[in-house]
């Protein structure tokens, strides 16, 4: 891994009873993403300590990649459709 690459850590929390169709749409966002160019890594958790909670782990060639991602219908669609099953907005911490 390049000292370029970033890592980012992002934390979703479902509303109570929308945990399992949160995770539809988030497991849909991870092998397209998986398959871009600029993707070293992607995955995602649950948490096993609250079934609310979960997280994506994700590891970015460089800045440019990360803006690429955003742009991905597949990562609009993710926002567009966990944005109501959200207890909160997404948590993201870039590295």
């Amino acid at each position: 891994m390049s000292s370029k690459s970033l890592m980012i850590v992002a934390k979703f929390v479902a509303q109570p009873g929308k945990a399992d169709e949160l995770k539809k749409v988030l497991n849909a966002c991870v092998a397209p993403s998986r398959a871009e160019a600029g993707c070293v890594h992607y995955d995602l958790y649950r948490s096993v300590e609250d079934g609310n909670v979960f997280l994506f782990h994700e590891t970015w060639q460089d800045e440019a990649a990360i803006a690429l991602h955003n742009q991905q219908p597949h990562f609009k669609k993710l926002i567009a459709g966990s944005e109501s099953l959200l207890q909160q907005p997404p948590e993201v911490i870039t590295h």
